[in-house]
């Protein structure tokens, strides 16, 4: 029998046997294992965490990691993601293939683990075109437009965008074709345009599932709506714009499995998780939720809410635009007027209700910024603001006009947040160092430069070549210590609440993100595009 190897969950503390333990089947080239108390795999725990976890392993353990994480066989990695098997199958099935050399897909189908359509479509799968549709090989895209019906070219390029992860399908006209962008990872990439041919039914097909009015076509509109794409259900939400060659539209794809995260999973350090918590914990002060435009802010905001919800909290939101319909939460949606969102004059009306909790998707202007300070003494308020930092979210509060000592007295924590891509885990490879000049030039001591190692993704079938599979959040959070508030009240700029913090414990984006780059989970390139 093999010895017990007790360890202490990184997320809910709850004491288990990590040899009993299932592995979790996330990425079996870094696999992890599963807390059967909180269900919560060690995916997102901190290097240390891990590192002092293998350090004490039992030869077990080290033995069933070596055999997942040295495997060569794709297939099993690849029927991973297809969620066809789970990593303790595919570990099942790797030591039998150790022990007896027979091919894995043979292994898993006298197993019953996988039938022969899901072997066949696994191997179809490993000739992966970046950012193409790869059912029919090279020429995807070309087949699939001559064999098509053109009314199913809508239904067609949104299945395909959650395929690939997008978060946004853009259709633009063009003189002789409809040029068709994925947004993926905050990034874009063209794809197999659509032959002009197509786009009388693609329009019709669009206005259709919307619910848009072709009378309006050379008007701006939006709509949303819900679709199931592949396994899992979507909320769309489309902006249609009319131009010259035709009308331009982008989807939004809000994945419903995916979209509302726990703290942990949002990439929240433990002691800026605690923070958070025992802030929306406490009933009152303002919390502030920062970052750049499509920074993740709206994600972060939504998790809030998800866990004040939870916790049978009376919360109100005032959001413009909706972006999701949430159970327990009481969300008002604010007129999009000529001057902009009306959420002061939303926010002074909806106040007699006397909520718990408010969440304001933005703090626009003088008044709905005052109004919010001044109820954040009585109740908890989290709002959004656009801001490259915590601290110069907290100066922008300042600057539209909320006197210092009122803005002073709310503050509870502002959290500010970029987000990164991440390497992807099946092709990641050491990389070359920067030069020293480029080093420098980004603001690294020798120091910081001597601690750092550098990684990349090669390139493969699992990220669409690009070496990159998903983001990550990246943190700092500025408690209401007394150095801070002092600050705020004598009128301070943000480098000075940025000294503040740092001198009661914060820890800055930059250096979150020189650590993520230190331990592989992202590249110095990633780094250096935030301009810490």
């Amino acid at each position: 029998m093999a010895p017990a190897y007790p360890v202490t969950c990184w997320n809910c503390l709850g004491e288990f046997d990590a040899v009993g333990a299932v592995w979790c089947s996330d990425d079996p080239k870094s696999p992890t294992k599963l807390c059967p108390f909180c269900l919560r795999c060690f995916c997102d725990a901190s290097p240390d965490y891990k590192q002092q976890f293998w350090r004490h392993a039992p030869p077990q353990l080290v033995d069933e990691l070596q055999t997942l994480s040295k495997s060569q066989d794709r297939l099993g990695d690849i029927l991973i993601r297809m969620k066809k098997i789970t990593t303790p199958q595919l570990l099942e099935a790797l030591v039998e293939q150790r022990e007896t050399g027979a091919k894995l897909g043979e292994i898993l189908l006298a197993r019953r683990f996988v039938t022969r359509e899901d072997v066949d479509a696994a191997l179809r799968s490993q000739g992966v075109n970046r950012l193409t549709d790869t059912k029919g090989g090279a020429d995807a895209g070309t087949v699939y437009w001559q064999q098509s019906n053109p009314d199913s070219v809508l239904d067609y390029l949104l299945s395909l965008g959650a395929r690939k992860r997008a978060s946004d399908v853009s259709l633009e006209p063009q003189p002789d074709q409809v040029a068709v962008r994925y947004r993926i990872d905050g990034f874009s990439f063209r794809v197999d345009p659509v032959p002009k041919s197509f786009e009388a039914s693609l329009e019709r097909a669009l206005f259709a599932m919307f619910g848009l009015d072709p009378a309006r076509r050379g008007r701006p509109q939006a709509g949303r709506t819900t679709a199931r794409l592949g396994e899992d259900d979507f909320d769309l939400v489309v902006q249609t714009v009319p131009g010259s060659q035709g009308v331009s539209a982008t989807v939004k794809l809000i994945n419903r499995s995916t979209f509302i995260k726990d703290f942990a999973t949002l990439g929240l350090e433990l002691e800026d998780r605690v923070r958070l918590v025992e802030e929306i914990r406490s009933g009152l002060g303002l919390v502030l939720v920062t970052s750049p435009a499509y920074n993740g802010a709206v994600t972060t905001a939504y998790a809030i809410m998800s866990f004040l919800a939870q916790g049978q909290r009376d919360v109100l939101s005032i959001e413009s635009p909706g972006h999701w319909a949430m159970d327990g939460v009481r969300q008002v949606e604010a007129e999009a007027g000529p001057q902009g969102p009306k959420i002061e004059e939303t926010l002074r009306a909806m106040v007699a209700v006397r909520p718990d909790v408010l969440m304001l998707s933005a703090v626009p202007d003088y008044g709905t910024a005052v109004v919010a300070s001044q109820l954040a003494s009585s109740l908890l308020v989290v709002g959004q603001a656009t801001a490259a930092t915590a601290a110069r979210g907290l100066v922008g509060l300042r600057e539209l006009g909320v006197p210092a000592q009122l803005l002073a007295s709310s503050l509870g924590l502002a959290l500010g947040q970029r987000l990164v891509r991440t390497i992807c885990r099946i092709c990641q490879v050491p990389a070359e160092a920067p030069s020293a000049q480029t080093l420098a030039a980004h603001g690294l001591t020798r120091d910081e430069a001597e601690a750092l190692q550098f990684f990349k993704g090669k390139g493969c079938p699992s990220c669409n070549t690009i070496g990159y599979r998903g983001r990550r959040a990246v943190f700092e959070a500025i408690p209401a210590s007394p150095e801070v508030r002092a600050v705020l009240e004598r009128g301070g700029g943000f480098k000075e609440v940025e000294a503040a913090a740092l001198e009661t414990g914060m820890i800055s984006i930059r250096e979150r993100a020189l650590a993520l780059v230190r331990t592989g989970v992202t590249t110095f390139d990633e780094f250096a595009r935030l301009r810490l």
